[in-house]
């Protein structure tokens, strides 16, 4: 595994999204905390001015911001998304650049396995006189690797130049979170590249592979939202606030997912990530070149499969037809819901059927 020509071998394959991967990192994070540095600057600078001073001196005396008021607003406390609270907080995950890295991170993953099987070079890799585990190992390392080095990279530079530019005295960092949250985002990419080389070993279509990526890890960020339409529906005085809230375990494929900064969800993502990698060993293994082509690879995956995606298609589907009855009078009904909830199970089971079974349905 540690052989120099599968190195190269695997590096000149994927050379260039690993580039590209580097280069969106550093605009994204590290360009992200230098934006975020100059806001801070921008509202020091602000609360220092003369202009605040006659603000404070018009307001009314229960407006006015204490001192302490104003060195809260400036400290920083933890990194995460969202709108501004008490303390100081970064914003650069509010653009669409961590969607486009987690898209990077996915086409990393796809690269490294079904774009081989797509484009028929897995053909001389396991003619190669290397063991499927050297190979398949190596694969994982180096997707890893570079989505380590980047992150690190990345972050270090941004948080190094934020660190150098705002004084000590306004930074109070809450560790558990900050570890919490910046490990756990890169817990998210490194589950992302492997659940996409997961699914390139088990999975011999590409299109087949990037729906099943979409539609998986999309849907768990709706599962919280649709038990609590149902939960509503069966009794609408029900207090939202009191129901478990478990959403940072379904967000795990988002970045600062655990908005709660909980240990339970990232000891989730880990186990993930391990059993993720244990089963792209395991599959690999057992890796064939005449099953290319084929949706799944092996028959009897395609059952549990086209139960879980016709699941997350439904999640989805009632989803959106909720959102398109925002503005209707009448109160949804558990009896409307679920023969909707029902009709599109059923209806994205029918379409994987028709996906799965194509070649003999179009015989008849």
């Amino acid at each position: 595994m540690f052989n120099k020509h599968i190195w190269l071998k695997e590096f000149r394959s994927v050379r260039w999204v690993l580039l590209v991967l580097m280069a969106m990192f550093l605009y994204a994070q590290t360009g992200g905390l230098y934006s975020d540095t100059r806001i801070w600057e921008e509202q020091y600078n602000y609360f220092q001015s003369d202009s605040f001073s006659k603000d404070q001196e018009q307001s009314a005396d229960d407006v006015k911001l204490k001192p302490e008021d104003v060195k809260q607003s400036l400290t920083l406390n933890y990194f995460t998304t969202g709108f501004p609270g008490e303390h100081y907080q970064t914003q650069y995950t509010m653009s669409q650049s961590y969607f486009a890295l987690s898209v990077l991170v996915a086409l990393l993953g796809l690269a490294v396995v079904a774009w081989e099987r797509y484009t028929r070079k897995d053909h001389f890799t396991l003619v190669t006189p290397f063991k499927r585990v050297h190979i398949i190992g190596t694969k994982i390392l180096l997707g890893a690797l570079g989505i380590i080095v980047s992150y690190g990279i990345s972050l270090w530079l941004g948080l190094r130049h934020m660190f150098s530019v705002i004084p000590s005295e306004y930074i109070d960092l809450d560790t558990k979170k900050v570890y919490l949250g910046l490990i756990g985002n890169l817990g998210t990419f490194l589950l992302i590249f492997l659940f996409a080389v997961f699914l390139g070993t088990v999975m011999g279509e590409l299109l087949s592979t990037v729906v099943a990526i979409g539609v998986i890890a999309i849907m768990p960020s709706y599962v919280y939202t649709t038990w609590m339409v149902f939960m509503q529906t069966v009794n609408p005085n029900i207090d939202i606030s009191k129901l478990a809230n478990w959403t940072s375990y379904m967000n795990v494929f988002i970045i600062f997912g655990n908005s709660d900064f909980e240990y339970g969800p990232f000891v989730v993502q880990m186990i993930l990530i391990g059993l993720l990698i244990v089963g792209a060993i395991f599959f690999y293994h057992r890796y064939s070149v005449e099953s290319n082509g084929k949706i799944f690879v092996f028959p009897y995956m395609r059952i549990p499969s086209a139960l879980l995606i016709s699941f997350g298609g439904a999640i989805l589907l009632i989803n959106f037809w909720v959102n398109g009855r925002y503005d209707s009078t009448n109160a949804l009904t558990l009896t409307e819901l679920s023969i909707f909830s029902v009709i599109a199970f059923l209806g994205c089971l029918a379409v994987c059927y028709a996906v799965l079974y194509r070649n003999a349905w179009m015989r008849k």
